[in-house]
Order: C-alpha cells, then sequence, then structure tokens
C-alpha cells in the first residue's frame, strides 16, 4: 500500500475536503435569551442535520434581558471576527428593552465586519410573550393576546411535563414543523406593528437552518 493512501491519511483528506465544502457557506452565529431550553432546541437541529459546530455557533448571553442578548452577539462579532449571519434570539416577556434591542439590532445590521473584511449580517430573531410560543405554534393556532404563563401552560397539555431547560424539544415537535412554519407567517401578516404579542420570528431561522445542508454542493 502506498504511504499517502495510509487510512489515517485518506480519513484527514476527506475532513479536509469537508471542511472545505463548508468555508463556502455563511457561518451562523446563534446567541440565546436562555441559557438551556433555546440552546438545546437549536443544538437538536444542528446534530439532527449534521452542522459542523464550525459552521453553526450556538451559545447564552452573558445576561437575560433582550438588549444584553444583542449586545452580547454584538461584542463577539468585534472579539471574534468569525461569522458571516448573527441572529439574537430575544423574548418579549416583561422586558423593558425589548423595543430598544429590535432597534439596537437593525442598526448593527452590517455594522460589523468579519475576518475576509465583509460585512456581518445581523437579525434579532423575537419572540412575543416568548420563545414557548414557537413551540405552541406547532400544536394549534394562537391569534389573541396571551400571556407567557398561558403559553406554557397550553404548551403542556401538548407535550406532556413541559419544562423549560429540557431536552428533544425538536425530536418532539418536529411532526408539526409545516403547521409552525404556516401558523407563524399568519401572525406576521397580522401585525400592526413589529414584534407585538403574539408574534415569532424563530420560524426563519429553524428554516434556514434545516434547509442549510441542501444548499451545500457535493
Amino acid at each position: 500500500m502506498a504511504r499517502d493512501d495510509h487510512p489515517r491519511l485518506r480519513r484527514a483528506r476527506n475532513i479536509e475536503r469537508k471542511e472545505a465544502r463548508w468555508e463556502a457557506f455563511d457561518r451562523i452565529l446563534i446567541v440565546t435569551e436562555g441559557e438551556k431550553t433555546e440552546v438545546n432546541y437549536f443544538e437538536e437541529i444542528r446534530r439532527e442535520y449534521r452542522l459542523p459546530s464550525a459552521a453553526v455557533h450556538v451559545c447564552p448571553a452573558d445576561g437575560t434581558n433582550p438588549l444584553q442578548v444583542v449586545n452580547y452577539a454584538s461584542d463577539l462579532c468585534v472579539k471574534t471576527h468569525e461569522w458571516e449571519r448573527v441572529y439574537a434570539v430575544i423574548d418579549r416577556d416583561d422586558h423593558a428593552h425589548y423595543d430598544e434591542a429590535l432597534r439596537v439590532a437593525a442598526q448593527l445590521d452590517g455594522t460589523h465586519r468579519n475576518d475576509e473584511k465583509k460585512p456581518i449580517m445581523f437579525r434579532v430573531v423575537p419572540s412575543n410573550p416568548c420563545f414557548e410560543l414557537w413551540l405552541l405554534l406547532h400544536f394549534q393556532r394562537s391569534e389573541a393576546h396571551i400571556h407567557r404563563d398561558d403559553v406554557v401552560r397550553r404548551l403542556d397539555g401538548h407535550l406532556n411535563g413541559y419544562r423549560k431547560g429540557g431536552r428533544g424539544l425538536f425530536a418532539r415537535t418536529r411532526h408539526g414543523l409545516d403547521a409552525a412554519y404556516a401558523n407563524a407567517q399568519r401572525l406576521r401578516e397580522q401585525l400592526e406593528r413589529p414584534g407585538q404579542n403574539p408574534s415569532t420570528d424563530v420560524d426563519v431561522l429553524v428554516r434556514l437552518l434545516t434547509t442549510l445542508r441542501d444548499q451545500r454542493i457535493d
């Protein structure tokens, strides 16, 4: 056997080729308000669709209000310069800085540049009142103003024993993904102002992640 055909060398070359393919696609940073629920959910999608952590990185923010999430994501852009797309996932809840976070995120779009000197796309991914609304939309419509406690209560009716921070949420809800897409879009079409209750843009990010591999050229 030729020396350069050693199995370990072949594996190394395969890894290099796979990583090179991903370089043609945008590197995505997802910063979440929640330390467990949202992180677990997006990490489950990343693993399910075999998206390398080099292509999609998910992390919680150092802070829990929406403006802190946006600022933390912005700071990571400055420190690392690694991304083409950045998504700050936030909840309305009872936070005082929700509208300000939306405004700041819009100003940050294209402001930072990555290691290739290209402007970084910066998006906020809001849910009002909370991230669990996105999960609830997999099972039912919710078009009237609703408090987060009611969202969680209704969700528990569909996901018996639902608790924040639990694992396996994507697996338990993915059968209703098409319905959730449609319900989230319906809410957007009814908005009188951005980010009002009820609404969510989580579907936009989920659709991106679940189709990212389809955009590859093997």
